[in-house]
């Protein structure tokens, strides 16, 4: 038997950290932090829904109000479904269909105007995450396409505008003599949240070599302003692995930045 539900206290855990239980200490203290994180945004509205086939968790998805979707798009009067997720051992039973038919249901029941999605095509070669074409079976409607991000939407009223994609907007400062990373993280996104942890003790191994900026996406008008929820720039240039950030691999560009920065500190000698 199928069941869709609002999260409780006993789907908290399996929810906060994507699913992953027991497998990691990491992930463990991540869901800690996103679970705080969840109960404030359900006071705001957001609404996080589980699925249980024959009473274990088969999977979730979550519905945000708009104008708290740290992960974007930009818009009114609109529910964002960041992520929808099912355990590979329960698809092709309805989950994911009735995970987002539940948030709909809710969503005008809010007085939502419609729901919005970004959705993926040819994501590292596979549509295994969010794929444009599921969406687009449950109704959806292509909205602005990008790379291999796609902006899809379920309209409910005629009255209402259509979304929008964040739009970066960064602009590199230097520090004489230092590495400056920026780091652009959300709370929302596990693996957001767990690179940036790494991000902050890999900077820290550097000691006052290294200066770190950071620019939370959950702070609205940080997004509002940068418009990158998830990003890492080492002087300027970006560095990224899709998964989560490796520990050595963040070591490594600040290695290399260093070097650089001692290379051209020689050459203005």
């Amino acid at each position: 038997m199928l069941i869709v539900r609002d999260m409780k206290p006993e789907d908290e855990y399996f929810v906060s950290t994507c699913s992953h239980v027991n497998e990691s200490e990491e992930i463990d203290r991540c869901g800690a932090r996103r679970r705080s994180l969840f109960l404030d945004l359900r006071e705001k509205g957001s609404l996080f829904k589980v699925a249980l086939l024959t009473g274990k968790h088969a999977g979730f998805a979550y519905g945000i109000p708009i104008e708290h979707a740290a992960w974007g798009p930009l818009g009114e009067d609109l529910l964002v479904i960041p992520c929808l997720y099912v355990l590979d051992e329960a698809t092709g039973r309805g989950v994911g269909r009735t995970l987002i038919g539940s948030i709909e249901k809710d969503a005008r029941a809010m007085g939502r105007k419609g729901v919005t999605v970004t959705a993926y095509k040819g994501l590292y070669g596979a549509d295994w995450f969010m794929p444009v074409s599921y969406f687009e079976r449950l109704g959806y409607k292509i909205v602005a396409e990008r790379q291999t991000e796609v902006l899809l939407w379920k309209r409910f009223t005629p009255d209402v505008e259509a979304p929008h994609f964040l739009q970066p907007n960064y602009e590199f400062r230097g520090s004489t003599g230092r590495v400056v990373v920026d780091l652009f993280w959300n709370a929302f996104c596990q693996t957001s949240d767990i690179e940036a942890e790494r991000v902050r003790e890999v900077c820290a191994e550097f000691g006052d070599r290294v200066v770190l900026n950071e620019y939370p996406a959950e702070d609205r008008s940080t997004l509002l302003a940068y418009q990158i929820p998830r990003a890492i720039f080492v002087d300027g240039k970006e560095i990224s692995w899709g998964y989560e950030a490796p520990q050595e691999g963040i070591r490594a560009a600040l290695r290399r930045a260093l070097a650089s920065s001692d290379t051209r500190g020689m050459d203005e000698a």
